[in-house]
């Protein structure tokens, strides 16, 4: 078993092909997840069977800082 979801899987679960849209989802949807070199979204396996088996799960989403110095 992988640690992320496959692209499929992200696909399936966010109902998008576009990794700009897949993002949009999963920020709507209050669900963690990074950005990989390729920019694509990568979402823990582990997660989601928790918050789809119906596991109590506390999410703090940080956003990154802008770089004011490139301003």
């Amino acid at each position: 078993m992988t640690l992320f979801l496959s692209q499929a899987e992200l696909i399936e679960l966010t109902e998008r092909t576009r990794k700009a849209s897949q993002v949009g989802w999963l920020i709507a949807n209050n669900y963690p997840f990074a950005l990989g070199a390729n920019g694509h979204p990568r979402v823990s396996r582990e997660y989601i069977l928790a918050r789809l088996g119906g596991a109590h799960i506390k999410v703090t989403r940080t956003l990154p800082e802008p770089n004011w110095g490139a301003i």
